[in-house]
């Protein structure tokens, strides 16, 4: 059973200590925790998280853990899926795009869930996400199963149950086994972010985090996959790239390593990782419009976030709050209306309103060389607006890949944590939970910890 890519990740799993990360991968744990734990508080209202709640079965006993925000113990399975909907909801938390794209903090709630349930410490929890980052950042860079029609918790359940696994203390052979139960049965289809989205494209990662919790599970108990995931007649290779076979590069510990865990973005604005640089370049435009009446818009973009973001006929008029925060035309109109895109535009359907589809009617979207071949070290995002007498007015913003890897800084990680959970949770209680978050590897039993979360 211990063929190729199964061998690889499994070495890697059983061999990563907290004592191989770099204080930078253990700070921008910690900072992920944090914005999950914020996004997922100001998503505690909306519709899938009230659904994903109220499914889940509240019990007592051994291995469950708590849905944050509440204090009710459920089982691992059903938390994971509850608290990932949360922080999924509002396509504010954070994002790896490279050759594909993926959203590694979907699965952070389940890897928390299980090592809150078996008493561990913050540092097996911090180690167990890192493995999993690293696992879901490098298949990003080198495997294109987007571009084959499958979605991301193809790779998402197969690293919850690695770090899962890792948590259970599950031996080498019962690893093998949780990623053949993680993605053989549990295979999605990129459908789920193609046309006019729903509900589900919030929930499709979370859902491969409960299947990757289950996976690791079953293997712990003796159940065995089926052999040969990847390379077998009818494995992922074979049924989802055309037998086509990847590296995905994963560390050795013989020398420095940019860490997946530091490199994901985290977001500025609730919208897909590709608009975000949109945004930022609208409102400069704004800013340079000052005031003056526009007639055309031509928009200058890069091919991937041209696919994801304008390809699709609904991204150009959405009807769902779904497919709103997928559009960049709407990400665009909405900045140069509002100067910002918050939360509260998709709850109040700004995207319905006539000032906003009159600007997305001015708008034309090109796909330039020069921008998509420099992704993804350099991505480029150009507007350029005519306004009444003729004049054109541009705007023009480019983000590096080492911009990202730096990523956002504690104190505005911070600030947006205060800001998304403000509504529930008192200056003193978020200050608590920053500190109690940012000692996180100081504790040794993490049982509890989620209680820190509850505010009802």
């Amino acid at each position: 059973m211990a063929l190729g890519l199964e061998q690889d990740l499994v070495n890697f799993t059983d061999k990563l200590r907290f004592n191989d990360l770099p204080p930078n991968a253990i700070l921008a744990s910690k900072m992920r925790l944090l914005d999950s734990v914020g996004v997922a508080i100001a998503a505690f209202e909306a519709k899938p998280s009230k659904i994903a709640r109220s499914l889940a079965c509240e019990v007592t006993g051994q291995e469950v853990a708590q849905i944050w925000g509440t204090g009710k113990l459920a089982p691992l399975e059903d938390v994971a899926f509850a608290n990932g909907v949360m922080v999924r909801y509002l396509d504010l938390n954070d994002a790896w795009r490279t050759k594909d794209a993926h959203h590694p903090s979907d699965y952070l709630p389940a890897i928390l869930a299980v090592a809150e349930s078996l008493a561990l410490s913050g540092k097996d929890f911090i180690t167990a996400l890192a493995t999993a980052y690293e696992i879901m950042c490098r298949f990003t860079d080198n495997v294109p199963f987007n571009d084959a029609g499958w979605d991301q918790p193809v790779t998402g359940s197969i690293a919850t149950a690695l770090a899962a696994g890792k948590l259970m203390g599950l031996e080498r052979e019962k690893l093998m086994h949780s990623i053949a139960l993680a993605i053989i049965p549990n295979l999605s289809t990129y459908q789920t972010r193609a046309g006019e989205l729903s509900m589900w494209k919030g929930c499709a990662g979370p859902n491969g985090a409960r299947n990757g919790v289950f996976a690791a599970r079953l293997a712990r108990e003796g159940m065995s996959g089926p052999f040969n995931a990847f390379e077998g007649i009818f494995g992922v290779w074979n049924q989802t790239l055309s037998g086509k076979k990847f590296d995905i590069n994963l560390p050795d510990f013989t020398s420095p390593w940019d860490w997946g865990i530091e490199q994901t973005n985290i977001k500025t604005h609730a919208v897909r990782d590709s608009c975000q640089l949109p945004i930022f370049t609208a409102i400069d435009l704004k800013e340079k419009l000052n005031g003056k009446k526009i007639t055309s818009l031509k928009i200058e973009t890069y091919k991937s976030a041209w696919e994801g973001a304008v390809k699709d006929p609904e991204l150009w008029a959405p009807k769902t709050r779904e497919t709103a925060d997928h559009s960049m035309l709407f990400s665009v109109a909405c900045a140069l209306a509002d100067g910002k895109v918050v939360p509260d535009s998709f709850e109040e359907k700004r995207f319905l309103d006539a000032d906003i589809i009159d600007i997305i009617k001015q708008c034309e979207v090109n796909v330039l060389d020069e921008f998509s071949n420099a992704t993804p070290q350099r991505r480029n995002c150009r507007i350029i607006a005519t306004t009444e007498d003729g004049e054109r007015i541009t705007a023009h913003r480019i983000v590096t890949l080492e911009e990202i890897k730096r990523g956002m800084p504690k104190e505005q990680v911070i600030a947006k944590f205060k800001e998304n959970t403000e509504r529930y949770y008192s200056p003193e209680q978020q200050n608590d939970i920053i500190n109690k978050v940012m000692d996180i590897d100081q504790n040794q039993n993490l049982q509890s910890f989620s209680e820190n979360f509850r505010f009802n």
